[in-house]
């Protein structure tokens, strides 16, 4: 099966090509292969520092975190990753999209606000490996949580 793969761009010069490729999924292909495979292959340009995030999005869902400067990854299956094509509600994906976060700290704002602030519901939605790697201190949340009620 073919789908569409697209990412965000890096900067203004990145903008100036389109990020969209087919991409073949085979049979055992889970989401993580993919990830890695596109990585092997360059689609996921060089910036300075290497000190960014990328965020595998299918279907409205943040799925894996791939944080460059460790080489860190951070997934949402709870138990263990299914086959693309095995997956229910899977099998008719159009794209999978990748979000860009630079610096990382904006991709940690991003899981407290769409999580309204609340711990909680950071750490039922398997989130929280993810936000606790980014070392956000009490001070800085608390910001968020201002900004968050206005």
């Amino acid at each position: 099966m073919d789908i569409v793969i697209g990412r965000q761009s890096v900067c203004m010069a990145d903008d100036i090509e389109d990020h969209s490729i087919s991409y073949a999924i085979g049979s055992t292909a889970t989401f993580s292969s993919m990830f890695l495979d596109l990585i092997k292959q360059h689609f996921f340009p060089n910036v300075a520092g290497n000190d960014v995030v990328w965020v595998l999005n299918c279907e409205c869902q943040d799925l894996i975190t791939w944080k460059t400067k460790e080489n860190k990854f951070f997934s949402r299956f709870d138990i263990s990753e299914p086959v693309i094509l095995d997956s229910k509600g899977w099998k008719d994906i159009a794209e999978v999209y990748f979000t860009y976060y630079s610096p990382p700290a904006k991709r940690a704002r991003h899981i407290y606000e769409i999580h309204d602030g609340k711990k909680f519901h950071i750490w039922h939605e398997g989130f929280m490996p993810e936000y606790e790697s980014y070392n956000i201190s009490g001070d800085v949340e608390k910001e968020w949580e201002k900004a968050l009620r206005g």
